[in-house]
Parts: C-alpha cells; structure tokens; sequence
C-alpha cells in the first residue's frame, strides 16, 4: 500500500503529469495534494493511477465524508444536551457551525467532482500560459503565493487543532474532570484507554476538517487570484498589441500586418472570454457555499469571540481561540479580497483599451475594438450565490454583523 501511494502520488497527478504541469496549472497543485490527502477531492483523471489506488481513494473520501457528518452530529448531541448553559453551548457552537461550512464545501467536492476537473484542466489551456518571460514571472509569483498561502493558512489551522488536544490533556493529568465539546456517549473520564480513544478521535476530526477546510478556502481564493493574473496579462498584451503585430511582421516579412493584428486581437478576445468562463464556473460551483459561508461566518467570530473573553489570558485554550478567530477573519477575508481584485483588474481593462497605440491601425480593427471597449465596460463582478458580491465592503458588513450579535450576547447573558 505505502509502494502505491509512492509511485501515484495522490496529491497532484501522475509524476509524469507533475513535471509536464502548466505554469498556471501548478499554482493549485499543493491544494489539490492537501485536498487528496484528507480525501476531499477525488483523484485526477487519466491513466496515472492503478484500479485498486483509485477505488481505495474514493472509498477514503466517503469515509472522510462519514466521519465529518458523524462528528457534527455528535456535537449537535451536546449543544442540545447543554442548551441552558451559556458557556458550554458558546464553546461547540462556533465549532460547530465552522463544520457546517466545511461539510458543504467537501459535498461540493463530491456533487461537482466533473466541473471542478473541467476548470483545473482549463488552468492548462494554451491561452492562460503563453506568455512573455516578464509575464510568466508573474505566473511565477502567482503560483509561489498561492503556495505560501496554503502553507500558513492550514497551518495555522493545524496548530490550532494541537492546542486544543494538549488542554484537556493537561485538565486529565492533573486529575480534573475533561469535557469534550461533541457527544461520546461512553465515560471516558474513569478510564485512560477510553479517554485516549476519545481524545485521538476528536483530534483526527478536527486536524482532518482544520486542513481541509482552509485548503478548500485558498483553492477557491487561488482561482480567484489566477483570473485577477490572467487579467493582468491580457491588459499588457493590449496594451502592445499593435507593437506585437509590427514585430512579428518584421520577423517574418511574408506575413501582413492587417492579418497579425487581427490574429493577435482575436487571441485576446478568447483569451478574456476564457477567463469569463473560469470565474463563472468558480461562482456556479461554490457560490452557493460562499453565501452559506458568509452568512454564518459572523455567527461564529461572535460565538469564538464570546468564548474568548471568558479565559485566561495566558492560558492554552485562550491561544487556541485566538488562532481560530484568526482562521475565520483569513477565510472571510480570501473571498472578499481576490473576488474584489478581480473587479478591480477587469475595471482597468478599458485603460488599456485606450493606452493602446491604435490610431495607425486598419479602420475596421478600430470599429471592433470599439465593441470590445463597450463589452469591457461590464466588468467580471465575482459574487456570491448570485446575490452578495465578493468585495471588502461585504467583508466589513460581516464583521459589523459579528459585531452587533456578539454586544447582543453579551447584554443577554
């Protein structure tokens, strides 16, 4: 079994495939090994893998999708059990309404297993990744970003989840009742075994759901960010499209000016319509989650938040919260940002419309790119479930939400 998950990596593609990857392509490359490995997304297509790896994977990521919903039920156990206390229901209810997001994310990942390949393939399409080598310097950093985010994104995740496992290790040495925030069912405060069994099971779950989760989050904010590149690009090939055209003509002399131009117009044209397409299958796909993301994101910063300023400062589980409400404000944050760059990219289209040296080009190249100029006039909006847009103005309208509901809380309480 080891030898097979050495030879097929599950994280990306075959070896073969890694080494042959499109610039492009590559920047969501570390998400999909995350993904892959919590058996959140399924494995890559082609003939990379053996039968038995492939259906060894899909069976994981049922299992994952099981023990998922079988943690969240537990804790909807114990929130109901533990309704009239205020702290203990505070303390599952940020958790548990983080694992409601996670969980619709992950059944996303299984429903549109086909659409999600679709526009990891598209990544590869000629268009996204024949550049100039100034421009595939900036692929370069798009792709070297992205991976820093996902590194310190689960990461702080991943520290977050071992917090949580060394303060109930510490109440238990010192011989204090634990009290686990989700239904056992078992009394594993009179016994080690049973104890240990329960601690390595909630720490499996929630390490599990913590990377996964922000995996999910920097695969969807990676996209977003790869269509505000691609935007970039096509603005700088715009912007030089005439001065292109004389160069390639001056190349190779048997070729007509007219012709190269309109060559290279109708190559920006796809090239736009393709990242169209890109950021409308990302909004088809988990605009939905998004919505159902932002809609409760408040809801659990105002619950961490309530949780937080009943602990010790200088306390483990104090540190632990502080990195969660950490997590949350990143995962708000990474939709709204790269969904309001992209606006912004696609904004400026029009500028290098205009910044082009068009006057000395053919008459009729200049009516169509007056079309071109209306149609850049309606710029990519990204939005959520159609209705709330991805901008930093929905990002501080949430906080102000957390807000509000928290003062509410407090004076209730």
């Amino acid at each position: 079994m080891i030898w097979l998950f050495h030879k097929y990596p599950i994280g990306c593609h075959s070896w073969q495939q890694i080494l042959t990857m499109s610039l492009a392509g590559s920047c969501v490359a570390l998400h999909l090994r995350f993904l892959r490995c919590c058996g959140y997304c399924r494995l890559a297509g082609g003939d990379g893998y053996p039968p038995l790896l492939r259906w060894l994977h899909h069976a994981y990521r049922y299992f994952a999708l099981a023990l998922m919903t079988a943690y969240l039920l537990q804790q909807c156990v114990y929130a109901y059990q533990e309704q009239t206390d205020m702290d203990k229901l505070a303390r599952v209810m940020f958790l548990l309404l983080c694992h409601v997001t996670s969980i619709t994310k992950q059944i996303v990942f299984h429903v549109d297993a086909e659409r999600i390949d679709e526009m990891i393939t598209g990544l590869d399409d000629r268009l996204y990744n024949e550049v100039s080598e100034k421009q595939a310097q900036l692929l370069s950093t798009t792709c070297v970003r992205a991976a820093r985010l996902v590194r310190v994104y689960t990461g702080t995740a991943f520290i977050t989840c071992t917090l949580w496992i060394v303060f109930p290790i510490l109440e238990y040495a010192n011989g204090r009742p634990v009290d686990f925030p989700f239904w056992a069912g078992i009394d594993y405060n009179h016994s080690r075994i049973r104890f240990l069994l329960v601690l390595l099971y909630s720490y499996y779950a929630t390490s599990l759901e913590g990377i996964a989760n922000t995996t999910m989050d920097a695969f969807i904010a990676t996209i977003l960010y790869q269509c505000q590149t691609q935007l970039k690009i096509l603005r700088m090939n715009i912007e030089i499209l005439p001065d292109r055209a004389r160069a390639i003509v001056k190349k190779e002399p048997n070729q007509k000016y007219e012709a190269v131009l309109w060559k290279l117009f109708i190559e920006c044209l796809t090239h736009y319509k393709k990242i169209t397409s890109t950021s409308k299958i990302l909004q088809d796909i988990f605009g939905t989650v998004i919505l159902i993301q932002f809609a409760i994101g408040g809801w659990t910063l105002c619950m961490a938040a309530y949780k937080l300023v009943s602990l010790n400062v200088l306390s483990i589980e104090f540190a632990s919260i502080t990195l969660f409400i950490m997590c949350i404000f990143i995962e708000l944050l990474l939709f709204c940002y790269y969904g309001n760059e992209v606006k912004v990219e696609s904004d400026r289209m029009v500028e290098s419309l205009y910044a082009m040296q068009w006057l000395g080009t053919p008459l009729r190249f200049q009516r169509s790119l007056l079309v071109f100029m209306e149609r850049a006039k309606q710029p990519l909006r990204p939005v959520a479930g159609r209705i709330i847009p991805l901008s930093l103005e929905t990002f501080l309208t949430i906080i102000k939400s957390s807000y509000t509901f928290y003062a509410v809380l407090r004076q209730t309480k």
